[in-house]
């Protein structure tokens, strides 16, 4: 104990008030920050991210991203992602997220790639955001609604910039984009 926590503790002693109701101050504080901070940060039934399922697509300057969500069942989501670029280039990514052992996990594995895992760290009615401070880009990833729109926004950093993409997805599947000519 510090010679000032003491000092504090012997004058207000000498002021009238008990050892005991002092000490316990501090001691019930804890316990409320504690309780709050558990509360504040429990992960979400499955139910509670339902708002990003379904059919998602954004067609713009010749590129369409479509993504689609499946779930929640079974304590998990499942999601792909296609993406066909100006040039007629297709890339793809097999999405996951389920819960780990006290909070829910998002695995990307992106063309084929082993799956990398990422925390969840926020959520809330339309909102999550998950993080891995290890993988440099992205290191967040996080997903809202906007109105019906579903809003996707990756962030990390590439040869020490911070870099940073959104998308606006619409509902409806890429059938729903206007074909070029």
């Amino acid at each position: 104990m510090s010679q000032s926590y003491k000092a504090a503790l012997l004058g207000a002693a000498y002021a009238g008030a008990s050892l005991e109701r002092i000490c316990m101050r501090p001691t019930i504080a804890f316990l409320l920050a504690t309780t709050t901070s558990l509360v504040a940060h429990a992960a979400p039934a499955a139910s509670d991210l339902a708002w990003l399922s379904g059919d998602w697509h954004r067609c713009k300057d010749g590129e369409i991203v479509e993504e689609r969500w499946l779930g929640p069942r079974g304590e998990m989501l499942l999601g792909a992602n296609l993406t066909t670029s100006r040039s007629g280039k297709a890339s793809y990514e097999s999405l996951r997220i389920a819960r780990g052992d006290d909070t829910w996990i998002y695995w990307a594995s992106p063309m084929g790639r082993a799956p990398v895992p990422f925390r969840m760290v926020e959520s809330s009615a339309e909102h999550v955001a998950f993080t891995n401070p290890e993988h440099d880009f992205p290191a967040r990833i996080s997903y809202w609604r906007d109105g019906v729109d579903l809003l996707a926004k990756i962030e990390g950093t590439v040869k020490d910039q911070r870099v940073a993409t959104e998308w606006r997805f619409a509902p409806g599947a890429a059938t729903d984009c206007p074909q070029p000519p």
